[in-house]
């Protein structure tokens, strides 16, 4: 009969090797990266704001909120407080352990 694994300890197996757990923490890194670009594009449409109207709110052009949007360039942290805050939001940032969150200043 197959033994079976939890996939806390496949998570762990694969972490040990330093090729393999490059390759998880890239895959991550994209597909969070992924889901925020996500998030702007819904956020921007749900406010029923176009790219150009964002772009001037936030002072830069409309070419760069898409290339934001697609991914084509990162969203940094000053850039996303700042579109936040022009759409009438809070920025706020946690760090999330297992047993525990801890509000960060933005």
């Amino acid at each position: 009969m197959p033994t079976t694994k939890k996939f806390s300890d496949l998570s762990a197996d694969a972490r040990r090797d330093p090729a393999r757990r490059a390759r998880i923490d890239a895959a991550r890194a994209r597909a969070l990266a992924e889901v925020s670009q996500y998030r702007l594009v819904e956020l921007r449409k749900a406010l029923g704001l176009t790219q150009l109207e964002l772009a001037e709110m936030i002072g830069k052009s409309q070419s760069a909120v898409s290339q934001i949007e697609s991914g084509e360039i990162a969203l940094s942290l000053e850039v996303l407080r700042s579109i936040v805050s022009h759409l009438g939001g809070t920025l706020e940032i946690s760090a999330v352990f297992d047993d525990h969150r801890v509000l960060l200043d933005a």
